[in-house]
């Protein structure tokens, strides 16, 4: 049986990815849940749209190819971003994260955006 805060958890990871929470999680995705999900992204102040665009800027900073193309397929699978999102943000963080980052960027929305049309 799960805590209310895994349970809590889990509803936030469902509203913000479009795939389900383990019913038997594995620690690491227990404490993501207990943590993150529970804590931090329930949290008023700031909208999902708002928390996502943050870890785009951070991860595209980072050059993470992965979480970019998760954020960006989660984003418009939940609605929080649209296609013309995939187009603007790239070009947006090649300002502040350098060119050779936003290419990165703009690589992973490209994906998801040539997926979108399949």
């Amino acid at each position: 049986m799960q805590s209310e805060r895994y349970k809590a958890g889990a509803e936030k990871f469902e509203e913000v990815y479009p795939r389900k929470a383990s019913e038997e999680p594995e620690e690491f995705e227990r404490m993501a849940m207990e943590n993150l999900f529970s804590d931090y992204w329930s949290r008023e102040g700031l909208s999902t749209r708002d928390r996502r665009l943050l870890i785009l800027g951070i991860v595209a900073a980072q050059g993470n190819d992965a979480i970019l193309k998760l954020q960006f397929s989660a984003g418009i699978a939940k609605g929080d971003l649209n296609e013309s999102d995939l187009t603007e943000i790239p070009i947006f963080v090649s300002q502040y994260a350098g060119f050779p980052l936003s290419v990165v960027a703009n690589t992973a929305a490209r994906k998801v955006r040539d997926g979108l049309s399949d």
